[in-house]
This record gives structure tokens, C-alpha cells and sequence, in this order.
């Protein structure tokens, strides 16, 4: 399996992990949730159990106050004090009627509830009729007091039991809560884990890439050194081999001319080896110019410009920045074949008849543009040109490597009104002491 594949199958491991650590903690959130309810629930039932003990110790008050006192006003509030605590049964009744064991201590509370309720009534009942004695109270008072302990015996024992419940919830509620939390920590751990790896993976193949990319450029760089090197090979053996063998051809037509001075053949050969041996120079000085290793680049660029302008009819705007120093060998190489690689590219492709060229010096940097006023690059391919940088063809290509490979940056901007391309590189001045070069007024060629 390769990298990639591995590094896809971490990530979907970890996002479905991811997924089922989610399911797992819905899960135990809702348990803790329903746990946390059991517990609350059963603090309700205490303190209805509660509320029914202090409701009734309330009637009981009331109950002896109104057979004291004989207001109405306080009987009236005693029969409400007794429908409360009616109401709080039925309240505990539905508290409690997830416990077995609960119920029927509720139907015994019920029994005992509607006994004490019943004295209650005897002692009021007296009371209103006018009947009411320490003679005749005193039995019912007794009963109440007995029922009254039943009562409190009942409901402290109902108490215990939801007690019980509350501790052993509790305990629930803690276990939940700790898995809970184990649950998420684990899984999130876990899942960490994974996209480490995952990012691991990734970086490692970035890496991969990355070395790829550098000895890809090197590969490149190198290629294009060795065809400097071969291009300056060819250049000396088309002017030191080739050039001479056309010069003697020369020499010998002309020798052939004095005797035959009429003879328009001969008159033709000697054309023909004029205008060998000047092409063969012009391809020489293409191929690798020998100003730039003489004069420098200020001297090689105006006479490319002027040479350039000549043959293809192309007005050429060339500026100059006084000052400029000599170069780095290579700096000065770059910068040359962007000349010629972007003053070809506006011959063949772009349609123009005039171009801008220009060369400044802003201290720590060498700037070279090249413009042209023609159709520009098509959006589509300047941004894959920019993406992949192939878009171009290989010139364009070669020139972003050169540039790179001396530290610098090539810049392409193009539009409907011509296409710019600017390289701008870091000085590197030469060790050679600069050599002295007349000075050519070449700010404008014309073709």
C-alpha cells in the first residue's frame, strides 16, 4: 500500500473513530442524565416526606387553637391545613410508585393518615356542637398522640428506604460520571493519537515531495549548465573551426576574383561567403556572446537589443541604469538568456511591434524587465503557467530556474494591453576588475 493510501486510510480511521466516540458519549451522557434524574427524583420523595410530617404537625395545631379558642377563622384554616396534607400523599403515593416496598408503607401511611384525620373531625365536631370537655378531649387526644407516633414511625422508615435509594443513585451517578469522563478522555486520546500519525503521515510525504522538487530543480539547474557550457562550446568551435574554414574559402574566392575579375560566379561565391561567415558569427554570438565575458551584460544586452530590433522589425525602448557595476558571471548569464528567452517570446507570440527593456540597480537587487505591448498570455494558461509552470513551454520554464538557481524571482504579468516579465536577482558582484567599455547611447532601438 503506498503512502498516500495509508495516510487516507489513518484519517478515516480516525474520523470514524471520531464517530462512534460520539455515539459512545451520547450514550453515556444519557445515562448520567438519567441517572442524575433518579437521584433528584428521590431527593423529592425526602422532602415530600418532609413537607407531609410538618403539614400535619400544622392540622394538629390548629386543630387544639380552634378547640381552645373557637374561631371559625382557625377552623377554616385547619380544614385547608388537612387538604394539603391529603394532597401531599398523593404526592408521595406517585413518588414512590417505582418502589414496591415504598407502596405499601404508603398504604399503611394512608390507613394511619385517615384515623388521625377521623380524631381530628371528633375533637372539631365537639367543638362546633358545644360539647367539648377536658373530659370527653382527653380520650381523643391520647388516640392522636398514638397515631401521631405511628405516623412519624411510617414516614421515617419510607425515609430510610429513599435514603437507601439516594446513596446507591448516587453512587450510580458517580460511576456514570467517571465512565463518562473515561469514555471521552480515552477516545479523544485515541483519536489524537491517530491524527498524529495521520499528520506524521503527511508531512513525511511533503518531505518526500519536497526532496523531490530540489533534485528535480538541481537536475534542471545542472541541465541547464551543461547547455551554457555546450551552447559557449559551440559558440568557439563555430568561430574558431568553422569561421576559419569559411574565412580561407573566402580567402582563396578572392584570390580566384583577381584572376578571373569578370566572372560573376566567382563574384556569387564570394557573396555566399560573406554572408556565411557573418551568419556564422551572428549564430556564435547567439549562442554565447563573448561581450558578456568581455564587456558585461550592460554591453552584451545593447548589442542583442540592436541586433534583435534589426532583424525582426520590432521598435525596442532599452534603459540603462547608470552605475550599474559588473556582475557575477552567472548573474550576468541569467540575466542575458531572460533577455534573449523574452524578446523571442515577443516575436513569436505576441503580436507587438514595439517592446520596453530595462535594467536597474536598487542596491541589494538587480532588476531586468522585459514589456511588450501586445495581446498578452491568456488567463487560462498564465495560471497554469503560475500553478505548474509549464504552461509556457520549456523557455519560460528554463528562465523561472535560472533565476531561482542565483536566488532571485520571475514575475509574469500579463493583461490585454501586453505582458510584463520582470526578473529581479540579488547582486553578486564580480571578483574581475571591471573592464573599460565605451559608452553606447542605446536608450532607443529601432527596427
Amino acid at each position: 500500500m503506498s503512502s498516500t493510501r495509508k495516510a487516507q486510510a489513518v484519517l478515516v480511521a480516525a474520523i470514524v473513530f471520531l464517530l462512534l466516540t460520539t455515539s459512545a458519549a451520547y450514550f453515556a451522557l444519557a445515562r448520567l442524565q438519567t441517572t442524575t434524574e433518579w437521584v433528584r427524583h428521590t431527593l423529592d420523595a425526602q422532602h415530600s416526606l418532609d413537607r407531609y410530617l410538618t403539614m400535619f404537625g400544622r392540622a394538629g395545631r390548629l386543630r387544639s387553637e380552634y378547640v381552645d379558642s373557637g374561631d371559625p377563622a382557625v377552623l377554616a384554616r385547619q380544614a385547608d391545613a388537612v387538604i394539603a396534607v391529603r394532597n401531599e400523599l398523593v404526592n408521595i403515593r406517585q413518588l414512590t410508585a417505582d418502589n414496591v416496598t415504598q407502596q405499601v408503607a404508603w398504604q399503611q401511611l394512608a390507613e394511619v393518615t385517615d384515623r388521625r384525620i377521623a380524631l381530628m373531625d371528633q375533637a372539631v365536631q365537639l367543638r362546633r356542637l358545644g360539647k367539648s370537655t377536658p373530659e370527653l378531649q382527653a380520650p381523643i387526644n391520647h388516640g392522636m398522640m398514638l397515631v401521631a407516633d405511628e405516623t412519624e414511625a411510617l414516614v421515617r422508615a419510607m425515609q430510610a428506604e429513599e435514603q437507601r435509594l439516594l446513596i446507591e443513585r448516587q453512587k450510580r451517578e458517580r460511576a456514570s460520571f467517571v465512565a463518562t469522563g473515561a469514555v471521552l478522555v480515552t477516545s479523544l486520546f485515541l483519536a489524537l493519537i491517530l491524527f498524529l500519525v495521520h499528520h506524521r503521515m503527511i508531512m513525511d510525504q511533503v518531505q518526500q515531495r519536497t526532496r523531490a522538487e530540489t533534485a528535480q530543480r538541481n537536475l534542471s539547474a545542472r541541465l541547464l549548465t551543461l547547455q551554457d557550457e555546450e551552447r559557449r562550446k559551440f559558440a568557439r568551435e563555430l568561430h574558431d573551426s568553422v569561421g576559419q574554414h569559411l574565412a580561407a574559402i573566402k580567402m582563396a574566392v578572392s584570390l580566384l576574383a583577381r584572376k578571373l575579375p569578370g566572372d560573376a560566379v566567382v563574384k556569387d561565391c564570394l557573396k555566399l561567403a560573406d554572408d556565411a561567415i557573418s551568419e556564422t558569427r551572428t549564430i556564435s554570438h547567439l549562442l554565447h556572446p563573448p561581450l558578456l565575458d568581455e564587456a558585461g551584460l550592460n554591453s552584451a544586452i545593447r548589442w542583442f537589443v540592436e541586433g534583435f530590433a534589426s532583424r525582426s522589425g520590432i521598435h525596442v525602448n532599452l534603459h540603462i541604469q547608470e552605475g550599474i557595476p559588473r556582475l557575477h558571471q552567472t548573474t550576468e548569464l541569467v540575466l542575458f538568456r531572460a533577455l534573449q528567452e523574452g524578446l523571442t517570446n515577443v516575436h513569436r507570440h505576441s503580436g507587438a511591434k514595439q517592446a520596453d527593456v530595462s535594467l536597474t540597480n536598487s542596491g541589494e537587487y538587480v532588476t531586468f524587465t522585459v514589456r511588450d505591448h501586445g495581446g498578452g498570455i491568456p488567463a487560462s494558461a498564465l495560471q497554469k503557467l503560475k500553478d505548474e509552470g509549464t504552461a509556457g513551454g520549456v523557455g519560460l520554464a528554463g528562465m523561472t530556474e535560472r533565476v531561482r538557481e542565483v536566488g532571485g524571482t520571475l514575475e509574469i504579468h500579463s493583461s490585454v494591453r501586453g505582458t510584463e516579465i520582470m526578473a529581479r536577482v540579488p547582486v553578486r558582484r564580480s571578483e574581475k576588475s571591471p573592464p573599460t567599455v565605451l559608452s553606447i547611447p542605446a536608450e532607443e532601438v529601432n527596427g
